[in-house]
């Protein structure tokens, strides 16, 4: 924005390694000038958050901390510690340290596991802090092959979208990644409470008596595993001031593949917050708390805001389905595909859901965390906009995918029905034409043979086997040809579908060879030998021969043969009448 620059230039390197933005909202009282002010500075390493937390925050006394971590398993591990957040110690808490210290979503028999929670409020009295947290997985899409390939245990998903010219085409990638935000509240000065029975987690001597004990009277030492991590977090040490943490990873490691982007509308209306706060004086707990509902809101409404552009590529994806199924409803070759999509969109449909639990619980526990709320509300429309997301995902994708499933269904057993009828009807002619005639054909056959058997000085019986055999065996024969030549003539739907798979794995793989469609047509190989192989890949794999043969016309197939020869000279004739 025009007068609000960032130190430093902006590469595709600067941040390669990860980046952490600070941000400290510092109150009148604390100023300088006696103005609120916004204090924001970056790191690309450890060594310079280090020099921030022991030279430059014991001196801001910020009335909220904003901590923005992209792609930054170094920091992530510093902050961990520094807010206590992974402690092993559980009257402290150790839930969303556990799941904060993942920075990619779960996965179950290799395919991305879609989670999310909102953790409950903890109170630390001998830091005197409250904190809560919610942590998500949210869909990213992203061109084809632009992800490295390890992490293709995290796609999600392949979207269909129209190219420049219009056509259908694979455009998109969907990945699965994962939010992380700790919210943590200053209660003021820390008290110790009275209790006997509650030790105290942050001091190394009670600590030790404590694992003395368990040593000494507990038979699950082992299993419990008491070495695994000796870590005590150091009292003084850590940042007990109001703040806010947001954990991000992106699947390409690039910061403007987070969420939220590194430096831009998001980080840039951080920066100038205080402009959009109420005019009233505010003390330092009314000011964290305003600032802080305008940064959740802004995740929630960049995550709304994804979602509606993760939809936006679904539609298109929907509505070229839909095009495939309104030309041949009765094309059972869809629905691999078909099924594949109502799997996914149901699995959206409950992470949508899970969205909106988390936005609801996170309501709840921002009003048990201030003893006030904030102008307009905690995180103010942030529920109506994910009502919104549901409601799209609910007419975008799920309902017409449930149509196409239903008319698929519907003209497949219309098919199917049509052609029990027409077979029953040539079975019943069939049974009384042989009820009738094969017991005279067979009675007048037997009888009329010129055989020695009946008649002195005709041939011998033995010719008729002669003749019969030869003769079965020809019949036979020509019943196979006929039948494969229709085969050809007219590809069984689910092939064509296993062709349809095929060539789209061979278009990803070879591009500058093969089509969605099937071999490219201006090919010319090098070599006699490639020549050859080219020539034959062709001849086998023309679309005229698999994804585009013939399957069921329901024009066609309810007529009869003669119906047929009627239709196809009215086609031929008609452009040839002159009026």
């Amino acid at each position: 924005s025009p007068g609000l620059d960032w130190k430093g230039d902006w590469s595709q390197d600067t941040f390669k390694d990860g980046r952490v933005l600070v941000l400290d909202y510092v109150s009148r009282d604390f100023a300088d000038d006696h103005r609120r002010r916004v204090l924001a500075n970056e790191y690309h390493n450890i060594e310079g958050l280090r020099h921030f937390y022991r030279h430059e925050a014991p001196s801001r006394n910020p009335a909220l901390r904003v901590i923005h971590v992209q792609n930054s398993w170094w920091a992530r591990r510093f902050l961990l510690r520094k807010f206590n957040i992974d402690p092993t110690d559980d009257l402290v808490g150790t839930s969303f340290g556990k799941w904060a210290a993942f920075t990619t979503p779960q996965r179950r028999a290799g395919k991305p596991m879609l989670n999310g929670k909102a953790f409950r409020n903890q109170r630390d009295p001998w830091r005197g802090i409250s904190r809560c947290a919610f942590g998500m997985d949210y869909l990213k899409y992203y061109s084809p092959g632009r992800c490295p390939p390890n992490k293709s245990g995290f796609k999600m998903m392949e979207l269909n979208g129209f190219d420049s010219r219009g056509d259908p085409a694979y455009l998109n990638d969907v990945y699965v990644q994962r939010l992380s935000v700790y919210i943590q509240k200053n209660d003021g000065e820390p008290s110790v409470p009275t209790d006997p029975d509650l030790r105290n987690p942050y001091s190394t001597t009670e600590r030790e008596e404590q694992e003395r004990i368990k040593r000494r009277y507990s038979r699950l030492a082992q299993q419990a595993d008491l070495s695994a991590d000796d870590y005590v977090p150091i009292l003084k040490s850590l940042d007990n001031g109001s703040t806010v943490i947001i954990f991000e990873d992106s699947t390409t490691s690039d910061t403007q593949d987070t969420l939220i982007q590194a430096r831009r509308e998001v980080e840039t209306r951080w920066r100038k917050l205080t402009f959009y706060l109420p005019k009233e004086e505010l003390d330092e707990e009314h000011l964290a708390m305003e600032c802080m509902n305008l940064v959740l809101s802004d995740v929630f409404k960049a995550l709304s805001t994804s979602w509606e552009k993760y939809l936006h590529k679904s539609a298109a994806h929907v509505s070229i389905l839909e095009d495939k199924i309104y030309e041949q409803p009765a094309d059972e070759s869809r629905a691999p595909e078909l099924w594949l999509n109502s799997s996914t969109w149901l699995k959206v449909e409950r992470l949508v859901y899970t969205h909106q639990d988390i936005v609801k619980e996170t309501i709840v526990y921002l009003n048990s965390l201030f003893d006030d709320d904030p102008h307009g509300g905690w995180l103010g429309s942030t529920l109506e906009d994910f009502e919104r997301v549901e409601h799209l995902v609910q007419e975008d994708l799920v309902k017409p995918t449930d149509s196409l499933n239903d008319l698929m269904y519907k003209s497949v057993e219309i098919r199917d029905s049509r052609h029990s009828l027409q077979l029953g009807t040539s079975m019943w002619r069939l049974s009384w034409i042989t009820f009738i005639f094969l017991p005279l054909t067979f009675i007048v056959s037997f009888f009329g043979m010129n055989v020695d058997t009946f008649q002195s000085g005709a041939p011998s019986i033995k010719w008729w086997f002669i003749v019969s055999v030869p003769m079965m065996f020809l019949v036979f024969f020509i019943w196979y040809i006929i039948k494969h030549f229709l085969a050809q003539r007219r590809q069984d739907p689910l092939v064509r579908g296993t062709y349809e798979h095929l060539f789209h794995d061979l278009s990803n793989e070879h591009p500058q060879l093969w089509s969605r469609n099937g071999p490219r047509d201006y090919i010319e190989p090098k070599g006699r030998i490639a020549n050859w192989k080219w020539y034959f890949l062709k001849k086998w794999f023309a679309p005229a021969k698999t994804i585009a043969a013939k399957g069921y016309d329901q024009d066609i197939d309810g007529l009869g043969a003669w119906a047929r020869v009627k239709r196809a000279l009215a086609i031929r004739w008609l452009p040839q009448i002159g009026v």
